[in-house]
């Protein structure tokens, strides 16, 4: 039957000091000649029972151990110094130490965790976030999620994640609404929920903070279901192709930003895609630009064909970029990364189309046009979508007309040139 040891009492450890070997020696031979049967030990180690020992080092330091048995191995723990450590914390320790052990888990192990979640800053815990996220979306999602984290992470990012309250958070959804950006507010908060459910499946905290934001009280109601502007009507679209050639003069822009207007018209693209377009995707001999599937909505491979106006206007800039970075249209600051997608925005608002033309809205305009002009050019819906490389919407024809990036790829070669042609003769 295992000894129990005697509990502890804060004045028997306050009064506690190390024994010498030569003091040791002493107490031994004194209960010898005393002919007393009590036995001399070193009161070096004392024992609390359940594991726990407070250690004397000759210095006269006081140390709190836990020892235990995990893995058919006999381990050790500190749980710090006396008197920093009361023997109330201590034995609180243990007992935290013995319910891990009860679940099978190494109170060393989630110690190390606990320490090193106290040097984790909201910025360290959004970076493994999204390397993880990377995993199964495309770039462009990754690219776009960091951007609006950046909302975040210029605040907060440097402050260790278990430090941020929930009013942190809070504060800065405010500043992001005053800017007029609702749906940016909501798709942010959204964002730090699951960074903060993935931090506690990690044990990096223990409880979501973000969970406990009523979001009716803190955000505007957004509307989603909003289209995007867009100028579809042929007078207005002269007018705007107009103003995207006056751009350069006007506003003394980027080339990369020029040549982003002068070619968007005629591809359609998302902002994404044709940001972050890459030397490597294009073959302009057979006028092809493969848009890998990381950096598409759909997660599907697509090919653009490129009308001839296209790869005229990628030949332009081809001097100015092709040898200082892998993007066709790098950005100005930093050539490893290609125009940010609010330069966009705001070069359009400043032609005057704020309200009235976003950048998404060239998708609408050639789609308004192509089902308008359909027995002009010929061709069917399912042509003009996988332009656009929409997913077919139906489940029955989707399973049975399989996709492929190639999939239309002559039709659709022939309708985005007769696109391109119908824009040029608008402006002639």
């Amino acid at each position: 039957m295992p000894k129990i040891s005697k509990p502890l009492y804060e004045s028997e450890i306050k009064n506690a000091r190390y024994t010498t070997d030569d003091e040791f020696e002493i107490l031994k031979n004194e209960l010898i000649k005393s002919n007393s049967k009590e036995k001399a030990i070193k009161k070096n180690k004392l024992a609390d029972g359940k594991g726990l020992y407070l250690i004397i080092k000759p210095n006269g330091s006081k140390l709190w151990r836990f020892d235990f048995r995990y893995g058919n191995k006999n381990l050790s723990m500190s749980f710090g110094v006396y008197p920093e450590v009361s023997l109330k914390e201590a034995r609180e320790k243990r007992e935290e130490a013995r319910e891990l052990l009860s679940k099978n888990i190494n109170p060393i192990s989630a110690k190390r965790i606990k320490r090193a979640s106290e040097f984790l800053t909201l910025s360290m815990v959004i970076d493994e976030w999204l390397e993880l996220r990377s995993k199964s979306s495309s770039e462009a999602t990754i690219i776009q999620n960091r951007r609006m984290l950046n909302n975040i992470t210029n605040w907060l990012g440097n402050i260790s994640i278990k430090d941020i309250k929930r009013v942190d958070i809070i504060n800065i959804l405010e500043k992001i609404q005053n800017k007029g950006v609702i749906e940016t507010a909501h798709r942010i908060l959204s964002l730090m929920n699951k960074i903060y459910m993935f931090a506690v499946t990690k044990e990096y905290i223990e409880h979501n903070i973000i969970a406990d934001i009523d979001k009716k009280s803190v955000l505007v109601p957004s509307n989603k279901n909003i289209h995007h502007p867009a100028i579809t009507l042929p007078d207005a679209i002269k007018v705007l192709l107009r103003d995207i050639s006056s751009i350069g003069e006007r506003f003394r822009s980027n080339i990369s930003i020029i040549f982003i207007f002068k070619i968007i018209p005629y591809v359609f693209v998302r902002s994404e895609n044709i940001r972050l377009m890459r030397w490597n995707e294009l073959d302009l001999e057979k006028g092809i630009w493969e848009i890998p599937k990381e950096k598409m909505k759909t997660h599907i491979d697509f090919v653009c064909p490129l009308p001839i106006q296209a790869i005229d206007i990628i030949k332009q800039i081809e001097p100015y970029s092709r040898h200082r970075s892998e993007f066709v249209f790098p950005s100005p600051l930093k050539a490893d990364r290609g125009i940010a997608g609010a330069t966009l925005s705001d070069t359009l608002n400043k032609l005057g189309y704020q309200n009235k033309h976003t950048f998404h809205g060239f998708r609408s305009m050639f789609s308004t046009i192509a089902y308008e002009y359909y027995k002009e050019h010929g061709f069917h819906s399912d042509i003009i979508e996988s332009c656009l490389a929409h997913k077919e919407k139906n489940r029955v024809k989707a399973a049975y007309n399989r996709e492929s990036k190639y999939k239309y790829y002559d039709e659709k070669k022939e309708l985005m040139q007769w696109w391109a042609n119908w824009l040029d003769n608008l402006v002639k």
